[in-house]
């Protein structure tokens, strides 16, 4: 099965294809310029396999949490691309991506991503079993909710927010190679995700724990609360 792809959720902009002889994948860390590198590293990756966009059998995405800019740019890349090649497609959690193949570690497994203003995007994963719920959670209360835990090793792009907290807690361990990008993972999700559920709706979206900074303005001009959007605990990742 050919699987192309894309996470875009992050500073880290990443892309592979999967194919029955192996890999062929690039990512670009050069911060938040996705828009203008995607369809190259694409067509990176298919050329170096000696593939072209119809031979692929499945796209998918990272779904979210992230860049709201970033995730617009991989939804629209994939969903263009099913569309015109008549192939399905699929998006999977961008923190799943980002915790599989760590649940040989016997504590908490936990991904973050910068929510800018103060606040991380995170869960915690226990041997590959998601154990709560999304966490769009000030960065303080997540140390908090790690006290309770043994041993808890952070990852994801940005692990290094609570380097500081590890050399303080003996408990929390910072992933060595915790920007490794995440695309690979995101492809081996996808292709279990659609043998098991089938291809995502066509009017599916990004995973959004919080709203833009344009609707929460409006929000609050109109005195409404703002509310995320919530997944299921105890997901299997692996």
């Amino acid at each position: 099965m050919n699987i192309l792809a894309i996470d875009s959720s992050t500073d880290i902009l990443s892309v592979a294809l999967k194919t029955d002889r192996g890999w062929s994948d690039a990512c670009l860390d050069l911060g938040l310029k996705h828009a203008e590198r995607l369809i190259d590293l694409a067509d990176f990756c298919l050329s170096r396999a000696g593939l072209v966009a119809a031979d692929l059998d499945l796209l998918a995405c990272a779904e979210g949490p992230g860049s709201f800019t970033g995730l617009r740019i991989g939804f629209s890349t994939v969903k263009g691309m099913a569309l015109a090649l008549g192939k399905p497609w699929v998006a999977v959690p961008t923190l799943d991506g980002l915790a599989w193949g760590l649940d040989s570690f016997s504590g908490a497994v936990v991904p973050i991503i910068d929510g800018r203003r103060g606040r991380v995007y995170s869960a915690i994963y226990e041997r590959g079993l998601r154990k709560t719920d999304w966490l769009d959670i000030p960065l303080a209360s997540l140390l908090a909710l790690l006290d309770t835990y043994p041993q808890a090793l952070v990852t994801g792009p940005d692990a290094d927010l609570l380097a500081e907290s590890s050399q303080e807690r003996s408990g929390i361990l910072v992933d060595e190679r915790h920007r490794l990008p995440a695309a690979r993972a995101i492809a081996a999700l996808a292709q279990r995700r659609f043998l098991e559920k089938g291809q995502n709706a066509a009017e599916d979206g990004p995973l959004y724990l919080r709203p833009s900074e344009a609707e929460e303005t409006a929000r609050a001009a109109m005195g409404g609360p703002a509310h995320g959007r919530a997944g299921r605990d105890d997901q299997a990742i692996n």
